[in-house]
């Protein structure tokens, strides 16, 4: 019972698999019935490209024999419907070669010449899928590889646009002590967007724009040197009171979205939202400072000097640019007593320093502390971390010159005595601590636990002296 049940499903399936049907080839102009066994023209269409080429009613369709389709891998008679029909349909501006029975006087072939000229865009989409590459006739399958090859150009000429931002504030004893990935004015936290961007037709313009007042703006192509160099966006998208406020509770990301709108020369803008987050760090020292100014050569001033004093500023790096960067004396307040220079800013955010010279005042013997003073684009102004210059007298000098004369006396009197105290002081350093300790003329005395080494410095000495035991063992 249960073998004549399963013979007599697969009887049903193979009747249901064999069940005729009929396709029609519009563009050709005949139709044609499979019955699982044969493929039969049963109509011709007069003038048709089937009645041009010699098909007839009736004619059994054995084979294609061009062009070679990956798709056909079984016998005509046992492709479904969509893919006899495929098979049989000549395509744009190509022949088809039918093997058929009873064939024509002289041949045992009709080539059916398809009227379709090839559509201007035979690949509207690419890549293709497998199976969909497996419908290509050879001439097709070239012209999918032009398609790729046009689609890959394309597409390297296609806008482009990536953001990269991690910002994070450190807030101490509710106080803005710095920014990293980003930067900060009185009154703003501006965070730091690296934008690259790839403009074959070259750069027209970049926007961003957003829900914060006097957010947007417009960038130029002169505020990058080439293109798809990364540049940099520093707007301001929170206020300081607002950033301070984080560390009243429980600290928590603050987010701002941006537009931003690529617009290339010749082609449709690029558009894309971007969410701009800021941690804050709270009872924390920044691991970050600001430094855009350092005080170079020379390094010691004399009385009368009139070498100018050499100055390496980057105040274009900092973040936000300030609109204005002037060269400031300060008093032992950080109040400025004296500007002594305007700075160029220049209009490229990726300048090098700058390197200026500064006349000092050498008249008298005094400290000279130089500081940046920036202005930016909010009102508000900020003084760097300021530098010093020692402007010394000879009498200053030779103060000074026998100063050290006396300590490397100390010292070299203290050691004389040292020496015949102990012949071998890491013997015992607990007792050779001790003895140190001891005499008036120590400030200090120390020893490792470990044994490997002692410390100590003589009183007016400039240094202490680090004896290491190994090395005198």
């Amino acid at each position: 019972m249960f073998l004549a049940s399963l013979l007599s499903a697969f009887a049903g399936a193979w009747l249901f698999a064999a069940a005729p049907f009929t396709v029609t080839m519009k563009s050709a102009g005949y139709s044609a019935r499979s019955d699982g066994e044969t493929v039969t023209v049963t109509r011709v269409e007069p003038k048709s490209v089937a009645a041009e080429a010699g098909l007839q009613v009736g004619m059994q369709v054995k084979r294609i024999d061009m062009p070679a389709r990956a798709f056909i891998k079984v016998p005509l008679a046992q492709l479904d419907a969509t893919d006899l029909q495929d098979a049989l349909t000549p395509q744009p501006a190509e022949s088809l070669w039918l093997k058929v029975d009873p064939h024509p006087k002289g041949t045992t072939q009709v080539i059916l010449q398809s009227r379709e000229p090839i559509p201007d865009n035979l690949f509207p989409s690419v890549p293709l899928t497998q199976a969909q590459m497996e419908r290509l006739t050879p001439m097709q399958f070239g012209l999918y590889h032009g398609r790729l090859q046009q689609a890959f150009v394309a597409e390297q000429e296609q806008p482009r646009l990536e953001f990269k931002q991690d910002t994070t504030a450190y807030v101490l004893k509710g106080k803005l002590v710095g920014v990293e990935g980003g930067g900060a004015t009185s009154l703003w936290l501006h965070p730091s967007l690296d934008v690259r961007t790839t403009c074959r037709t070259g750069l027209e313009q970049l926007e961003v724009s957003g829900t914060v007042k006097g957010l947007d703006f417009t960038l130029r192509p002169e505020g990058t040197r080439h293109n798809g160099e990364p540049f940099e966006v520093a707007p301001a998208l929170w206020a300081i009171p607002n950033v301070l406020q984080q560390c009243e509770g429980s600290p928590k990301p603050l987010e701002k979205s941006l537009h931003v709108k690529l617009i290339c020369k010749g082609k449709p803008p690029l558009e894309r939202d971007v969410t701009v987050k800021l941690a804050v760090r709270c009872d924390m020292p920044s691991p970050v400072s600001r430094r855009p100014l350092y005080l170079r050569e020379p390094w010691n001033f004399m009385v009368g000097d009139k070498t100018p004093l050499q100055v390496q500023v980057s105040a274009h790096q900092l973040i936000p640019r300030p609109t204005e960067a002037t060269l400031v004396e300060v008093d032992a307040d950080g109040e400025v007593i004296r500007r002594l220079r305007p700075l160029p800013m220049g209009k490229n955010a990726r300048e090098s320093s700058l390197q200026v010279e500064v006349p000092l005042d050498t008249t008298v013997a005094r400290t000279v502390t130089l500081a940046l003073e920036a202005r930016f684009s909010d009102g508000s102004t900020w003084i760097s971390e300021p530098d010093t210059r020692e402007i010394r007298s000879q009498a200053q000098l030779e103060a000074e010159h026998r100063e050290v004369m006396e300590a490397h006396a100390k010292m070299a009197a203290f050691e004389k005595r040292f020496a015949a105290k102990f012949k071998d002081p890491c013997a015992d350093l607990p007792a050779t601590e001790k003895w140190l300790e001891a005499q008036p003329d120590i400030e200090y005395a120390s020893a490792e636990e470990d044994g490997h080494s002692f410390s100590y410095k003589v009183k007016g000495a400039l240094a202490p002296l680090i004896f290491s035991c190994h090395r005198h063992r």
